[in-house]
């Protein structure tokens, strides 16, 4: 992860100031009912995929591996994140955390999932990071990608930057399309790409 973004309107985050945010419990609201149906959509989709091992970008404290946990996931899971602050203090049986930039991922092999969630705005290149998830996902795995959609008239800046996104990732060879879902004040989309097995690559 770097801590610049493509679009006017919305703000520049350092990796100080990430781990600051994350001690601070700037957050924590990630953890609160109305993120758990968002939470619920990404882990029926790992579960309907049969995933036995799952690579979650931008994991932040981890809350994606907890939710896996209490819907029985017992696979493998690797949780990246470039806030130390963020990052749990232990993993347990087939998890693990790392802290790192997504720009420079230390990760090798493929997963069967490899989620983004609510991460690819804050990224300096998100066509890079796209293209780089993907290169991570198994052939014929999948690639879950989860975007905040706030409304235009209050987030003008963060409406165009993820509505773009959302329209580069409908691009993408092997979309599925996207879930629209909401709970309480937050509105989301969930992408869902499936990667196509390349004969001359895989």
């Amino acid at each position: 992860m770097s801590g610049g973004s493509p679009a006017g309107g919305v703000p520049t985050v350092g990796r100080r100031e990430w781990n600051e945010e994350y001690r601070r419990g700037r957050w924590r609201y990630l953890g609160e009912p109305d993120e758990a149906a968002r939470y619920q959509a990404i882990v029926a989709r790992i579960l309907t995929a049969g995933a036995t091992e799952v690579l979650d970008l931008g994991c932040g404290e981890g809350l994606l591996a907890r939710h896996l946990e209490t819907a029985g996931f017992t696979g493998r899971y690797v949780g990246v994140d470039w806030a130390h602050s963020a990052l749990p203090p232990t993993g347990g049986p087939n998890r693990r955390f790392v802290c790192a930039n997504l720009a420079q991922l230390p990760v090798r092999g493929q997963f069967a999932v490899v989620v983004l969630s609510e991460v690819l705005y804050y990224l300096d290149d998100p066509d890079r990071a796209l293209a780089e998830a993907l290169a991570l996902v198994a052939p014929a795995g999948e690639l879950v990608v989860s975007l905040y959609r706030p409304a235009a008239e209050r987030h003008p800046g963060w409406h165009s930057l993820i509505s773009d996104l959302a329209t580069r990732l409908a691009g993408l060879a092997g979309d599925q399309g996207a879930l629209i879902g909401s709970a309480g004040h937050r509105r989301w989309s969930m992408h869902v790409v499936t990667r196509l097995p390349n004969p001359g690559l895989d």
